[in-house]
């Protein structure tokens, strides 16, 4: 690949075959390997589960609970319980419902309404370069998106670009996550469990904080242009920095093949 070709940041190692070999891709979905547009697509999943639920709790105030033990996830950082279990601890208690009156109304929602929120996405023709190429060269795949929502909903936005959870080793979901982007425990848990330590991971996507904080572990970064989103002051530099086509391309000529 010419190197020249691919923007880099000013922290990148020029060394075209470095001692440190990866082993594992971790990819970021939202933003990164399909398009959404973030506002309008949370916009419109509040607004239709919030529709969803109406008969059994109130419109005006579902959306509020909903939100406040979201962000509960977001903040949680223990091991001792799943991002679901502290969901839905946090949001049952808030309800006063119990979750044995939720689940089924959960599972009718995710199966008939959240494909319909397909409107907000578009596919990136690239992406499905990036995970051939990651396959070509062994490297251990990770769907590391944002674990708020189902496995149901995070397979059913791959099939918005056209992919398959058969590329990937471990997808990030509610159930079976404990905390979330861009805590350290987060990345951590993906290194554990596909046997693969951080320094040998590289994390992929286009949010200069969710995913480029994976460098607080000892991961390398690669932040995905075509729709960064920059916190500003709380960004994090990236150890490289190019769009899905040259993500591809370094992974097939800047990686090592993988160790036998």
């Amino acid at each position: 690949m010419n190197r020249g070709a691919m923007k880099m940041m000013k922290n990148i190692k020029f060394d075209p075959m470095p001692e440190q070999r990866y082993e594992a891709l971790l990819i970021d979905l939202d933003g990164t390997l399909i398009e959404l547009e973030l506002e309008q697509f949370i916009s419109a999943y509040f607004k239709a589960l919030t529709v969803h639920f109406a008969e059994l709790y109130p419109p005006e105030q579902f959306s509020g609970h909903l939100l406040r033990s979201t962000k509960t996830i977001i903040s949680h950082r223990e091991p001792d319980q799943t991002n679901e279990a502290v969901f839905f601890d946090d949001f049952c208690s808030r309800v006063g419902i119990d979750r044995a009156a939720i689940d089924p109304l959960l599972h009718i929602f995710y199966r008939d309404e959240f494909p319909r929120l397909r409107s907000c996405s578009a596919s990136r023709p690239d992406a499905r370069k990036v995970l051939e190429a990651a396959q070509r060269q062994g490297l251990k795949l990770v769907l590391a998106t944002q674990p708020i929502f189902p496995r149901s909903a995070a397979l059913e936005r791959l099939s918005w670009g056209g992919l398959s959870e058969d590329y990937f080793d471990l997808i990030t979901t509610l159930e079976n996550m404990h905390s979330c982007k861009p805590h350290p425990e987060y990345y951590l848990e993906i290194a554990s469990r596909i046997g693969v330590s951080p320094e040998q991971c590289l994390m992929a996507g286009n949010d200069t904080v969710e995913d480029i904080s994976a460098a607080k572990t000892g991961m390398g970064t690669f932040l995905v242009e075509g729709g960064i989103i920059d916190r500003g002051e709380a960004a994090l530099p990236s150890d490289y920095r190019g769009t899905l086509a040259e993500l591809a391309a370094f992974i097939e000529n800047d990686f090592p093949p993988a160790k036998v």
